[in-house]
């Protein structure tokens, strides 16, 4: 059955869509640089391509809901959709309807519990927004696992870099809180700076060098993470950026 689903949605690929993922728009390129969602012309190019196979594959599956679980890759497709006219057209030609962009589904990445010293964490919160389709409003809503196999399946390529947001981290990327997080708050001891949710479970445990990014963080809406304050150096930024994304505290801005 999930071969012949696999093959089916192959067969749709190489008819239906293949015009939809060449769909070339070096305005939204350009407009990616511009607003540093990214730094280099390579990245861009590689953000939008993910776009449209998001846009695909959600239409090649039609019996699920897929959640946006890349915040870089969502930055990406509010930048296309600022191009009113374009988008339009693009969704209308290719897909015969107006694609929305709404919020549909969270789910965890992340499972287990945090190792102590180690800056990687439990329940990642994954899910940025996704489809409108009031046809999926009842269907499966697919874990972040279920989408990286159902996305290599259909493309014959393993998930790429920017489906995990902390793998996109530099020090001039722009970040900011994700409220689905919930509040958390900072506890020192022993050397160590633990950041912890508001049931008391720790998130991550870092050295107490990194105190002062924390506080900077917890009370920032949106920075970059050049900015960190504390002395840190820009590799020890991204590290503890990356920590506090794979935890669902930050989240890359769109």
């Amino acid at each position: 059955m999930a071969a012949d689903c696999a093959k089916s949605a192959t067969e749709a690929l190489q008819t239906g869509m293949r015009q939809a993922l060449a769909f070339d728009a070096p305005y939204v390129i350009e407009r990616l640089l511009k607003d540093g969602v990214a730094d280099t012309h390579t990245l861009a190019d590689e953000v939008f391509s993910e776009v449209k196979k998001y846009l695909v594959l959600c239409e090649l599956t039609p019996g699920a809901a897929i959640g946006m679980y890349s915040g870089l890759v969502d930055a990406a497709w509010h930048t296309f959709i600022l191009f009113t006219p374009q988008y339009t057209s693009y969704s209308q030609r290719h897909f015969g309807r107006y694609l929305d962009h709404v919020p549909t589904v969270d789910e965890s990445r992340y499972q287990g519990r945090p190792r102590p010293g180690a800056p990687v964490v439990a329940n990642n919160v994954r899910g940025q927004g996704g489809l409108r389709n009031s046809s999926r409003a009842n269907s499966k809503k697919l874990t972040f696992p279920d989408f990286r196999d159902r996305y290599e399946a259909v493309f014959g390529q393993s998930l790429p870099d920017v489906w995990y947001d902390e793998r996109c981290i530099s020090p001039n990327r722009r970040m900011i809180r994700d409220d689905r997080r919930g509040q958390v708050w900072l506890a020192r001891h022993d050397g160590y700076v633990e950041v912890r949710c508001a049931n008391g479970a720790t998130l991550i445990r870092v050295n107490e060098l990194a105190y002062a990014a924390l506080q900077f963080i917890l009370v920032t809406a949106t920075f970059y993470v050049r900015e960190l304050p504390g002395g840190l150096a820009q590799e020890e930024k991204v590290g503890l950026t990356q920590a506090l994304t794979q935890s669902g505290v930050l989240k890359i801005a769109s």
